[in-house]
């Protein structure tokens, strides 16, 4: 089995959380602005969809609108890889809603679970489903891998480490950045009665510690780990998918430790990502989220891409990031445009020339004003995404960024606080910019991590063009995901709109406590209680 995504956050232990806190913490006061004050309770900033829109004739029934109702992609493509070597797998898309399937599927008899931790900064999502999974089934093999794996590995002593592995309480892990080379190993061990001792890249349990008999880097073929998407069933999929067609980045920006984690930049054939969108069409799939970092790089093959999607015809409408700075002319958008693009994911960065060179974006502001006037001209979304702190960060080159998103037409943005990683190549540079500390606590030349955090709700007040989005929850990824419920793009952003005075970072903003507004909740009430939307597949049923 294969158990994919858990949103964790409990909304009474969060309050209780605030309550012990005098001045939050800048962790806190981020994790703030992606929640609403919803009735009372903080919470995510879908819940109003769920509170608010007549889905549901009881409680039990009602639809919970989650961005992790779509496919968990980390989660499809390891069962994909066990499937086309003929392993028996099922799994578990998202833990947080599916936990009455995981237990009946448990009862089963499992002889191992793997666990993904995409997107987990902390253990204690994988401590819930380890525990879950123990209790329900004290026998099977439970495998954990993924980034939070490979981070900790890379970034704890030895000692530290095994503490670490202990309090996640897994049976086997495996530090490898791609891994599912290292996952079919086990699960073949494991099917023929055989231990997992001396496997590479598996730590395994060792008298009271953890052992590595090896490291073997996996290098696996896209085009033949490719997801056969006839291999599942129309239901598990939905009409919006993701899926990817490159592995790395091809660019090495300072903040970044993606490329050094990932290895050198690796590309499906065009043919293989042709197939793949012919059988999603043919399974009535009609929106894609292309994950890749740097979807239109190199340019050749994106303008390759685009003309085969324009070509085919598939019907379906696709969303990705997109680098403005690799762009010359204007005949690439009208490609896009013909090709189904639907929105894109801008990394601006910053709207500060000097901080991008600080940056090594090689990019300027210039460029992804000409992008964005280019992609607006032909109603694509544009959702532009920043980073608030980097060294060389001042309240003057905060100003050009909030003037930027002001006055340049994109659709919506997030800011996210930059979070300093030692991996990162700027580490290298922390004597230039007398650069101390690490995460969010961190001091350079020119600014602290408590002062970024402080732009941060300044730019969140400013900023009126484009309207805020949360990075967590509801990201431009959620995008697609509404408008396969049936909203269209405007709706969107007025959701958003509606939503900005309700953050519940509005009530803790430079530590006092505001009131909440009643008639921003009757506001956002109506607005949902008018929406025609599909249900979720989600509801209090499966918790």
């Amino acid at each position: 089995m294969v158990v994919g995504y858990h949103e964790s956050c409990d909304d009474e232990k969060f309050l209780s959380l605030l309550d012990s806190f005098g001045e939050l913490p800048i962790p806190l006061r981020m994790l703030l602005r992606n929640r609403l004050d919803l009735d009372g309770c903080s919470v995510p900033y879908l819940d109003a969809l769920t509170h608010y829109t007549p889905t549901g004739s009881a409680d039990l029934d009602r639809s919970i609108y989650t961005v992790a109702e779509l496919p968990s992609l980390s989660t499809l493509y390891l069962v994909n890889y066990l499937r086309k070597r003929g392993r028996r797998v099922e799994f578990v898309n998202a833990f947080t809603y599916e936990r009455s399937k995981l237990k009946k599927l448990l009862t089963a008899g499992p002889k191992s679970v793997a666990i993904t931790t995409t997107f987990y900064m902390m253990p204690a999502p994988v401590i819930d489903i380890v525990r879950f999974i123990r209790e329900h089934n004290d026998e099977t093999v439970i495998i954990v891998g993924g980034p939070l794996i490979v981070n900790s590995c890379r970034d704890f002593d030895q000692g530290r480490l095994s503490r670490f592995l202990d309090l996640v309480g897994a049976d086997l892990y495996v530090w490898e950045s791609q891994g599912e080379a290292s996952l079919d190993h086990i699960v073949g061990n494991l099917a023929e009665g055989r231990d997992c001792v001396g496997i590479p890249n598996v730590f395994v349990r060792s008298g009271s510690g953890w052992s590595l008999s090896a490291r073997k880097p996996e290098t696996n073929d896209l085009n033949e780990c490719s997801i056969a998407w006839n291999l599942f069933q129309r239901a598990d999929l939905g009409a919006t998918v993701s899926t990817r067609t490159a592995r790395s980045c091809a660019f090495k920006c300072a903040f970044c430790d993606y490329p050094e984690r990932a290895g050198a930049l690796a590309l499906a054939d065009v043919e293989t990502v042709e197939r793949e969108l012919e059988t999603l069409a043919s399974m009535g799939v009609r929106r894609v989220a292309f994950i890749d970092d740097t979807f239109n790089v190199p340019m050749g093959r994106f303008e390759e891409l685009c003309r085969m999607m324009a070509r085919r015809a598939f019907g379906i409408e696709w969303y990705s990031y997109f680098r403005c700075t690799n762009v010359r002319g204007t005949e690439i958008f009208d490609l896009m445009r013909d090709a189904g693009c639907g929105g894109v994911l801008l990394g601006i960065e910053s709207a500060d020339d000097g901080i991008l060179a600080n940056m090594n974006k090689r990019a300027k502001s210039a460029d992804y004003q000409f992008g964005i006037e280019e992609l607006k001209k032909r109603d694509i979304f544009v959702h532009a995404s920043l980073v608030v702190g980097f060294p060389g960060e001042s309240r003057d080159t905060i100003k050009r960024s909030i003037d930027f998103l002001n006055q340049t037409g994109a659709d919506t943005f997030a800011a996210n606080h930059w979070y300093y990683l030692h991996s990162t190549p700027v580490n290298k540079m922390a004597a230039l910019y007398n650069l101390k500390g690490s995460g969010h606590e961190w001091s350079h030349s020119t600014m602290n991590g408590k002062e970024a955090a402080d732009y941060l709700e300044i730019m969140f007040d400013e900023v009126t063009g484009p309207a805020w989005m949360p990075v967590n929850g509801l990201d431009f990824w959620g995008v697609p995901y509404l408008l396969g419920k049936g909203m269209r793009a405007n709706q969107v952003i007025q959701f958003l709109r509606l939503a900005k005075p309700m953050n519940a970072g509005v009530r803790f903003q430079k530590g006092t406590i505001q009131s909440e507004s009643g008639k921003n909740t009757e506001d956002m009430r109506r607005f949902c209680e008018n929406l025609s939307i599909e249900p979720s597949r989600y509801s209090m049923k499966g918790r």
